[in-house]
């Protein structure tokens, strides 16, 4: 299962990549049991992610050199709280805490992470990532727990998503 959902992954990358404007964007969450957080890792492509602050904020986000532009950090990091939503046996949403950022000449992941107070017995996502940009949007989320990884595609249809614990 985890090498079907990896190599579902890598063609789904590969895919966007030569055919972009695919419009899709990527999430890893990785839940650590004994660590109490979830690690979150938000892959979008610059260019999409550049046209969405434009047409949202009427901001020119400078995307090659955003790792030094502390004013938009705020920005995003508002955007991403309000578009990648986490709940925990469906207690409040998770405030997601930013821990950094890598880019490409194409993309940009974004990195956050969750703690978590109580071992729990499900999460459930929401994900609205550039759905407010395109209309054809996919949102793909990969949820890691105990070396079991579950896939789920969201778009304007479907924006949430409840995975139980006792199913891994």
């Amino acid at each position: 299962m985890i090498f079907s959902l990896k190599s579902i992954f890598i063609f789904l990358v590969s895919l966007s990549s030569i055919l972009h404007p695919v419009h899709v964007s990527i999430t890893n969450v990785d839940y650590i049991k004994d660590q109490k957080r979830a690690e979150i890792v938000i892959k979008v492509f610059k260019e999409d992610f550049q046209l969405l602050f434009a047409h949202l904020y009427q901001v020119n986000l400078d995307v090659d050199n955003i790792e030094n532009d502390l004013s938009s950090q705020e920005q995003i990091n508002t955007y991403f709280s309000n578009n990648f939503k986490l709940k925990f046996d469906n207690k409040e949403n998770q405030i997601l805490k930013y821990k950094g950022l890598k880019k490409n000449d194409e993309s940009i992941w974004f990195m956050y992470e969750i703690e978590v107070s109580t071992e729990p017995n499900s999460i459930e996502f929401t994900n609205t990532i550039l759905l407010d940009l395109y209309f054809d949007q996919k949102n793909m989320l990969i949820f890691s727990y105990n070396d079991i990884e579950k896939g789920f595609l969201f778009n304007l249809k479907r924006i949430n998503k409840i995975f139980e614990f006792h199913d891994f």
